[in-house]
């Protein structure tokens, strides 16, 4: 799977919904948006490959604002009760390092190698890098020979991968990313990273990942039952 650069509102949601403190004041909505915006300024510009003005991320935070829907109202559990879940063990997450103009290049050679793996490569290109997320087993026996003289800035092993894969809804629903993130936090679950849209990823420890996969499996029953009590009788 190839993910192209994120929008500004996409790394804004992102920066939020991995930030539990910054989640809580976005939703009761006690924060100064510009101060806010001076501070995740570089990591937007990071994870956008461009440069961005205050004021674009002050718009884009006050709108992230005006739509998130409380955690337990019905809109996420509508898109949840959709969810299909996958859970995969012993994943890896690389970090590549390269210059601008050979990132393109080096995607292509990895996704070139997913016709002889059993299990699909997830990449992620950024300004300056590629987030590569594999089976742990393949990366090792087979894509980090073909990563020769390529610049491996970082490893992390023993790591979980949840994979939701969910209703386009999803992508109108801004709010559902925090409502996930919540979730999860409030069980004692860190999340690593998280890739929010209608394949949704979540990177977690290896012995977080079961539990995490429990936890959603109860709650997409839960929002099942919750959407069914909710509709009006005939």
């Amino acid at each position: 799977m190839f993910q192209e650069k994120r929008t500004v509102p996409s790394a804004v949601r992102s920066i939020i919904t991995h930030n539990q403190p910054l989640s809580e004041c976005i939703k009761l909505k006690v924060i100064n948006y510009h101060a806010l915006a001076n501070r995740i300024k570089p990591e937007v510009e990071r994870l956008t490959g461009k440069k961005t003005s205050i004021n674009t991320l002050v718009v884009a935070l006050k709108r992230f604002s005006d739509t998130i829907t409380e955690v337990g109202t019905l809109e996420p559990l509508r898109i949840l009760k959709d969810a299909r879940i996958k859970l995969a063990s012993d994943v890896v997450d690389v970090t590549i390092k390269a210059k601008k103009s050979e990132l393109f290049l080096i995607a292509k050679r990895i996704a070139e190698l997913s016709s002889n793996l059993n299990e699909p490569i997830h990449i992620f290109q950024l300004s300056s890098s590629i987030k590569l997320i594999a089976d742990e087993h393949e990366y090792k026996s087979l894509i980090r020979s073909s990563l020769d003289k390529i610049r491996i800035a970082r490893e992390k092993t023993e790591l979980s991968r949840l994979d939701i894969h969910l209703p386009p809804a999803v992508e109108m629903t801004p709010g559902f990313g925090l409502f996930l993130t919540e979730l999860l936090y409030s069980q004692g679950i860190h999340i690593r990273d998280t890739y929010i849209g209608e394949e949704t990823i979540l990177i977690l420890g290896r012995d977080d990942g079961p539990r995490a996969y429990e936890i959603l499996r109860q709650e997409i029953d839960r929002s099942r039952a919750a959407i069914v009590k909710a509709e009006p009788k005939a």
